[in-house]
């Protein structure tokens, strides 16, 4: 999804310009190159979260679908995903809540002796911390891994498409404060196939996640 001040017809061009300077054979070196980076990204990303392998092929649980704008926003047919439908929210919850509020605690607890950071979003109005850093939390998530990307992909993918396949890219825990002007993300693109979201709060007023492309590009809460 590209932020509201951006253009895409002119990232293409950009694109385009620099491509048409490389000749075929510079080209395919660039993809072997870059299928060679995606393969060891992928090889580190298992070795971090191992449990993913073993997602059954099938976990579908009722969603609430929401339609972006257009059939071609990522690409002709919205392919790999074949569908409008590109953000759906679980009707039910995919953490039990005491896992939520165990996931906060040990959260709270690490900032409280490191502080929190923002390595990894760079955002200045929120926090982060990966779960890398707090054990309880990943052990929980890494227990219901299989089924998360299960429910994902039985969503998002067309069938062919096999949880197990997939890989994570990066896990982390955003804090927002708005007592701290600590309230929002500015408007991004996630650069990965499929992003999970899960509130780990509840109780407050207000909060969600705004989805510029939703319903021709009118904001929509999920």
């Amino acid at each position: 999804f590209f932020r509201r001040d951006e253009r895409p017809h002119r990232v293409v061009d950009m694109l385009f310009v620099h491509a048409a300077a490389l000749s075929l054979t510079e080209l395919d070196a660039v993809r072997r190159l870059n299928a060679r980076s995606h393969r060891h990204e992928c090889e580190a990303c298992l070795r971090a979260w191992p449990t993913i392998a073993s997602a059954p092929s099938c976990r579908s649980i009722a969603t609430t679908p929401r339609l972006v704008g257009s059939d071609a926003l990522v690409a002709p047919g919205n392919a790999p995903f074949g569908s409008r439908a590109l953000v759906h929210a679980t009707v039910e919850p995919v953490l039990a809540p005491e896992t939520c509020a165990d996931i906060i605690a040990e959260a709270e607890e690490r900032a409280a002796a490191d502080g929190w950071g923002s390595r990894y979003t760079l955002q200045s109005c929120s926090d982060e911390l990966h779960l890398a850093d707090l054990p309880r939390a990943s052990a929980a998530v890494a227990a219901a891994l299989p089924d998360i990307a299960a429910i994902a992909t039985a969503a998002l993918l067309p069938p062919e498409h096999k949880p197990s396949d997939l890989r994570v890219l990066n896990a982390l825990v955003v804090r927002y404060d708005a007592a701290r002007s600590k309230d929002h993300m500015a408007p991004h693109g996630d650069a990965n196939l499929l992003t999970v979201n899960v509130a780990l709060s509840a109780g407050h007023e207000g909060g969600g996640t705004w989805f510029l492309a939703v319903r021709g590009g009118e904001a929509e809460e999920a």
